[in-house]
């Protein structure tokens, strides 16, 4: 599981980087769309890494929370991270 820790606690990071928690109170349009894209960009980095190491039902659970305890780490709102490791956890389940 250290692979899959190291590996969702990279894309918080990646996360963090591209779109801090002072993001999070910006409503324009550009910043809705600036976190879909980088949601989706992480998304596929999941789901190529689920693939690459055969991740079963345990370590998807484990990536999802290691990622989601990573974004409250950095400082991000409950709501943004209950949304943000919905989109990682969906795409990670679903084939």
């Amino acid at each position: 599981t250290k692979e899959v820790e190291a590996f969702a606690t990279t894309l918080a990071e990646d996360l963090g980087r591209r779109f801090p928690p002072a993001s999070e109170k910006r409503t324009d349009a550009g910043a809705k769309n600036q976190l879909n894209v980088i949601l989706d960009g992480l998304g596929t980095r999941a789901v190529r890494f689920r693939d690459e190491q055969h991740l079963g039902l345990y370590k998807k659970a484990k990536l999802g929370n290691v990622f989601r305890w990573k974004l409250k780490d950095l400082g991000y709102s409950d709501e943004f991270v209950d949304r943000a490791t919905t989109v990682i956890v969906t795409r990670v389940a679903v084939k």
